[in-house]
Order: C-alpha cells, then sequence, then structure tokens
C-alpha cells in the first residue's frame, strides 16, 4: 500500500520492470511483481511522469487496488487515514473532505491529475485503481492547490486481457450496493474496452441519512503504435446524500461534557431526507501517449466536465427555554477568552430554531495538458528532463435561497418531534456567476550522477491566474489578475542501494480575492515546505519506509484590522496580514515478509499553528494507524481463506476554533469551545475464494463498536457508525 516519496525516475537493482514489444512510456506506472499486495515502487503524480519512490525529494504514499479491496473502501477517507499526515476533517461524510498535513482539502480534490472544480459529495471508489497522496506544496501537479498537499485518484484503465467481475453487498449500514466491471479485449495488444460502474442505495447509522449514487464509466485504449496509445473515458453519475450533524451537549465545554445533546438517542434523525445534497455530472477526458524517439516522449491529456449540484441545509440556533429567551449555560469570558459553564445555570430542556437554505452551483470544467521528456543515458549518469503547459477554464454559477423564517420552537427530546418541512424564500439571498482561467508553463529537470548515488532535482513552474465575478443581483463585476514563478529543489543521496537520504524544497500560491469593505486587499497567499528524510527499501524491496522531516509555513493569510474591531467609529486601517505554520514528523512503512502475509503503518506527530499559536478545528496533531493481512497456504486445509485486522488512532483536536477576538475592546483570541476526545478504531475482514468464480468477503467497521465523535463544527457533531458488518458476493470471469 504505501509507497512513500517523490522526485524522479529512477530504476533500483531490486525493482525488474519487464519490457515486451510494447515500450513502457514514462508516462505510464508499471507495478513491480513479488513485493506485496500493499506496496508500489512508481508514481505518476508529482511531476505527471513515473516516478521512482527511491529517489524523491517530496513525500507521496501510494495505496494500491489491493488494499483498497481489502479494507471495503466506500469514500477515500476510508483509506488515506492508514496514510501519514492525512486525518479526518470537520465533515466526514461528503465532498472526500479531509486534513493533509493540517490543512483541509475542501474543494481540493484531483482525479488523474485534473482538479474537480466542484462537488458536494464523495468520489465512488469504483472508479479508482489507486491513490497516490502528494505532500506538501507541488507546483507541477497543483499550483494553486493546497499547502498540505494533494490527494490524486488514478481511475481504472482498460487492460489487454478479457476479465470482469459483478458484486453485491449487504450489510447493517452503507451497504445495499451493486458493481460490475467488465474488460474486453477486442484486437490483441490494439484495441481493449472497459465498462465500470456501480449502484449505491445505502441507509447510514443516524435516522433520515442516506447515500444513494449511479456511477458509470466507459473506456477504451487504442494502441495505435507499439509507441503509441490513446485512453478515452465517459464517466456519468447521479448521487444523492443527507449528512446533516446532530447538536452537541449545551454542557460541552473544554474537555467536560462533550456528548451529543443530552436526552436525543445517537441516531437522532435532526432532518428529514428533503435535507440533503444532489450532484449529478458527465465527464469526458482522454489520455495520448507516444515515443516519438528512443529519448523523447509526448503526453497530450484533455478534460471537459459539467456538473450541476443542489444542497439543502439547516441551521440550528443556540438554545432557549420553553418561552423563547436565550438560555445558553456555556458562555465566553471577556478577559480571558475561554469558555466557561459555572456548573449552576442549566437548561434540561432546551428549544432550538431552525433554518437554513437551498444552495445551487452549476459548473462547466475544462483542461488541458501537454508535457514532453527527453531522457538522455550516458556512462555514470543519465537526466530526465520533463517540460510542458497546462490550460484550465471553469465557469460556474451559483445561487441561495433562504427558508422561510419558522418561529416554531423545536424540543428535540420530544419523542412525537418530526423533521419539519420548510419553504424557500421568493427571493434570492445570492446570485452569481464567476469564470476562473490559469495558464502554467514548467520545466522539470533530473539529473542522476555517480551511478544512481546522487540525484538532483528542481523545477520552475509559471503560472497566470484571472477570475471574474458578475453579481446577477446588483450587477456589480470584479476581477482579480495574479502570476507568479514557483521554484522546486532537492537532492538524493544513497548510502546504499537500499538507503538513501533525501531533501526537498517547493513552493506554491494561491489566488485570494479581495474584501473591499474590510480593506483586504487583492492578494495571493504563497506557501513553502522544507523537507527532509530517510528512506530503506530492504529484503529485495519488501520492505519499504520513510521517516520524515517537514517544515510548511503560508503567507498572505489577511484578516479584519484589530484596531478596526476595537473602535469601529474610527477610520478603517488596512488588514494585517498573518500566517501559519505546520512542521513535524510522519513514519510509514509498507512490508511484505512472507508472499502471504503484508502489514503496514503509519505514524504523524507534528503541529499546525496560527500566528498566535492556536490550534486548527478537527485538526489532530497526532495519528496512527496499522493493518496488516494474511492469506493461508494454497496446500493447508484452510486455502482460500484470507483474513485482515487492522486500526486507526486519531488524537484529541479542537471541535471549533472562532478565530476571531473576545469583542471590540479586548483584542484576546478566542479559544476553543470544545475538544474532541481521541479515538481508536478497529476493523477486519476476512475473505474465502470457493473456486476461480466465486469469492465471498466480510467487513467489520468499529469492530469494538466504539461510541466517538468523528468531526464537528459550530455545536455540532458526527458520530460514529455502530459495529457494522458488510458482506459482498463476487464472480468474476
Amino acid at each position: 500500500m504505501l509507497g512513500l516519496a517523490v522526485s524522479s525516475h529512477a530504476q533500483q537493482p531490486p525493482i525488474q520492470i519487464d519490457e515486451d514489444i510494447i515500450r513502457l512510456s514514462p508516462f505510464t506506472v508499471q507495478e513491480s511483481a513479488n513485493l506485496g499486495r500493499y506496496q508500489a515502487a512508481q508514481v505518476s503524480s508529482g511531476s505527471r511522469v513515473r516516478m521512482d519512490l527511491m529517489d524523491s525529494t517530496q513525500s507521496v504514499s501510494v495505496l494500491t487496488n489491493e488494499f483498497l479491496g481489502d479494507i471495503d473502501t466506500t469514500q477515500m477517507l476510508d483509506a488515506v487515514k492508514y496514510v501519514a499526515g492525512v486525518g479526518i476533517s470537520n465533515n466526514p461524510e461528503i465532498m472526500d473532505i479531509m486534513n493533509i498535513r493540517g490543512f483541509q482539502n475542501w474543494r481540493a480534490v484531483t482525479i488523474d491529475g485534473f482538479s474537480q472544480a466542484y462537488g458536494v459529495i464523495n468520489t465512488d471508489p469504483i472508479i479508482i485503481e489507486r491513490i497516490e497522496v502528494v505532500k506538501g506544496p507541488n507546483a507541477i501537479l497543483a499550483p494553486q492547490g493546497l499547502p498540505g498537499g494533494v490527494v490524486n485518484s488514478v481511475t481504472k484503465r482498460p487492460l489487454f486481457k478479457n476479465s470482469g467481475s459483478v458484486s453485491y453487498q449487504v450489510g447493517r449500514y452503507d451497504s445495499n450496493r451493486a458493481e460490475i466491471d467488465a474488460n474486453y479485449v477486442v484486437k490483441d495488444d490494439k484495441l481493449a474496452l472497459r465498462v465500470v460502474g456501480a449502484f449505491t442505495d445505502a441507509d447510514k447509522y443516524v435516522k433520515e441519512k442516506f447515500f444513494q449514487n449511479l456511477t458509470v464509466i466507459p473506456m477504451l485504449t487504442y494502441r495505435i503504435s507499439p509507441t503509441t496509445e490513446l485512453t478515452a473515458q465517459g464517466h456519468v453519475y447521479n448521487g444523492a446524500a443527507q449528512g446533516e450533524p446532530l447538536p452537541i451537549s449545551v454542557y460541552a465545554v473544554g474537555r467536560s461534557n462533550v456528548r451529543i445533546l443530552d436526552g436525543i438517542p445517537r441516531d437522532f434523525g435532526l432532518t428529514g431526507r428533503n435535507i440533503s445534497r444532489h450532484e449529478s455530472g458527465q465527464r469526458a477526458q482522454f489520455f495520448l501517449t507516444s515515443q516519438i524517439t528512443d529519448k523523447l516522449s509526448m503526453r497530450l491529456a484533455a478534460k471537459w466536465a459539467e456538473t450541476s449540484t443542489r444542497v439543502n441545509g439547516v441551521n440550528v440556533s443556540e438554545s432557549r427555554d420553553a418561552s423563547g429567551a436565550r438560555l445558553v449555560p456555556v458562555q465566553l469570558n471577556n478577559t480571558t477568552g475561554v469558555w466557561e459553564w459555572d456548573g449552576v445555570t442549566r437548561n434540561d430542556d432546551p428549544r432550538f430554531l431552525l433554518s437554513g437554505l437551498q444552495n445551487g452551483v452549476t459548473v462547466d470544467h475544462a483542461n488541458l495538458q501537454n508535457d514532453f521528456v527527453f531522457e538522455h543515458n550516458a556512462q555514470g549518469w543519465r537526466s530526465q528532463t520533463v517540460g510542458g503547459y497546462a490550460i484550465n477554464y471553469t465557469s460556474r454559477s451559483g445561487w441561495n435561497r433562504n427558508y422561510v423564517a419558522d418561529p416554531t420552537l423545536y424540543n428535540f427530546k420530544d419523542p412525537n418531534y418530526t423533521p419539519p418541512t420548510f419553504t424557500l424564500e421568493s427571493d434570492w439571498d445570492y446570485n452569481n456567476g464567476t469564470r476562473d482561467r490559469s495558464h502554467q508553463v514548467y520545466l522539470y529537470q533530473v539529473l542522476h550522477l555517480f551511478e544512481d548515488r546522487l540525484v538532483l532535482s528542481g523545477s520552475l513552474s509559471q503560472n497566470r491566474y484571472f477570475t471574474g465575478d458578475y453579481d446577477n443581483l446588483s450587477g456589480g463585476r470584479s476581477q482579480e489578475k495574479a502570476e507568479t514563478t514557483l521554484p522546486a529543489a532537492g537532492l538524493v543521496y544513497k548510502l546504499t542501494p537500499e538507503i538513501s537520504l533525501y531533501y526537498g524544497y517547493s513552493e506554491q500560491e494561491i489566488m485570494g480575492a479581495s474584501q473591499p469593505v474590510e480593506l483586504i486587499p487583492s492578494h495571493t497567499s504563497p506557501s513553502r515546505q522544507h523537507e527532509v528524510g530517510l528512506r530503506l527499501r530492504l529484503f529485495d524491496g519488501r520492505l519499504y519506509t520513510t521517516f520524515a522531516y517537514f517544515d510548511i509555513m503560508q503567507d498572505g493569510i489577511w484578516s479584519q484590522a484589530t484596531e478596526n474591531m476595537i473602535d469601529p467609529t474610527a477610520p478603517k486601517k488596512t488588514a494585517q496580514r498573518s500566517d501559519r505554520t505546520s512542521k513535524g514528523f510522519e513514519f510509514e512503512f509498507a512490508w511484505s515478509p512472507t508472499k502471504n502475509f503484508s502489514v503496514i503503518g503509519s505514524f504523524t506527530d507534528f503541529k499546525s499553528r496560527d500566528q498566535d499559536d492556536l490550534r486548527y478545528a478537527n485538526v489532530a496533531e497526532r495519528m496512527a494507524g496499522i493493518w496488516g493481512s494474511y492469506s493461508f497456504p494454497e496446500a493447508g486445509p484452510l486455502r482460500g481463506l484470507s483474513i485482515g485486522l487492522g486500526a486507526n488512532y486519531v488524537g484529541e483536536r479542537p471541535g471549533d476554533t472562532m478565530g476571531s477576538y473576545v469583542n471590540i475592546l479586548n483584542p484576546v483570541r478566542v479559544q476553543p469551545a470544545f475538544w474532541l476526545p481521541s479515538y481508536t478504531e478497529v476493523e477486519a475482514n476476512a475473505t474465502y475464494r470457493f473456486n476461480k468464480h466465486w469469492k465471498a468477503q466480510l467487513v467489520i467497521k468499529n469492530l469494538l463498536d466504539k461510541e466517538y465523535i468523528r468531526g464537528a463544527f459550530n455545536r455540532n457533531a458526527f458520530v460514529s457508525t455502530p459495529i457494522n458488518p458488510k458482506l459482498t458476493i463476487r464472480y468474476q470471469f
């Protein structure tokens, strides 16, 4: 599963890649045999070409298809929680939201190296062949990506062998799912077709929560010549989900009483199925690779996507008494900024007001990438030069309409409580259109010197951004432009072919919008990372491990000037610019001591803080995970049986951080209102292959049936699902 790191492409002696008549393109990753189920030797993310993990100057983790299947991946978070530096965020159920080295990746997911402009549900894992997590800024893959890194899902491609499978899954929760994967070779080594699809109609643990999705992705690969290959894919999907959190106890403060609202069950249905989010879309993309000469290769890739979303959301007010008067036991200390409960003020029968809105967004998104690779081999050294460009365009239209005000005081403890329906106001609260364009030109150079003992790499990425906004209600227009050149450099020194030391430096820059009212100017938020580490690949590649230390700083985070808050009547001063840092250690390993046993693990200990050393909401600064699987020998009485067991630890983290000041007269930072306790989740599987066609897999999530809070925002929380067995029957042909 875990191949860690990034930089160039060098073949290590233990890793032998066979090349037949069809020459392997430098843009194509080929799995190495006999390394183990969860190990990868190469990646394609990071610099858009195949890279050997041992020649890395930046961490990358690879989750193989075997690992995704063994743990029964229903969303990306199921898998990436085993990657060092990647953790759960505020909403663990939608949009593939996660934290990477402390930075939330909201709207920063990529598929096949293409950014996904917008989305409100999770990506269906049926389309994913492997997941590559690039950690830290990377100006080639994502010049406007987040400082923590990028999760890049590599989709399935046609194979030149006839194969396929159909399966159906049943279970307690998050199941009722059918899948199909059919691959057909039309002409040997010439044309192959593949269709992958899934249908899910799953109920979740919390009442009225559900997930429905239909995904189909047809594709073909045509080998125009032994050195030129074209792959084309289509993708159509239609999904809906209900993902509202539950209110927490009115007495939750600090590390005390952090639980859901007293008197309601953990599966309480706050809202009905009408309060849901819906997303539909279609995508078409192609990849053309060609070996122009024995040294020069080319890749041309393009994507067009159209997405339509509609989200109905509900907000829960602060607690009130039966008369409707505000009655909140937890209050802010205006001197210290700490939230406190005096232990006397009570509201044991709270009432709440409900409000909300409906949001709709339509997006058209297009990408074009063109890359060239020149490779030169000489006595004792070799080089790889990669250059290319990318063009991205996004057109987005969005609107909000609020719900008509509902004066009802709702008692969630009332056994007759019924989730309400809502009526939309006739007027738009928000209606605008946005156009974004970006252009990138980059150059990436790698030198392998002294018989691969020393690897030097460096890159430059020149980027131009433009965004224009049109307010359909007021007729107002605005636009922002930015241009930046982003460098990266690093080196790898191999003490032996199996042991290497590395250092990498990289930059990234995000375009930010101006806010004239708060005197926030047009700006960008640059980030940079220093990373050093040690890498081992031992026992003929069966053990691979990385120790890494990283130091990320993001600058250009703008907020309202403190003076404006202290005296709002005085002339406003320019907003203040601050920064945030994230630094710490990561450890990952993948080991297959025998062909029957594979184990992976990770540990992270870091600090992600703002300029005042405050922690960020839902960011656990200590995490760990381990998973192992064992297949019984074919010659033994338990042949056909394999088992797996894993555990994931998430440390305590703030449930919310207001990020503001106490009041206009006291610029003391408000502290987190409550902290989410740490937890450990255990999961297991057992798979039995009856014959070459039939297989059954039993997966048990939350094996120890623990109750914990996965994520939170404001004073709402997402609770864990109880012990959850799921059975999948699969027929392979």
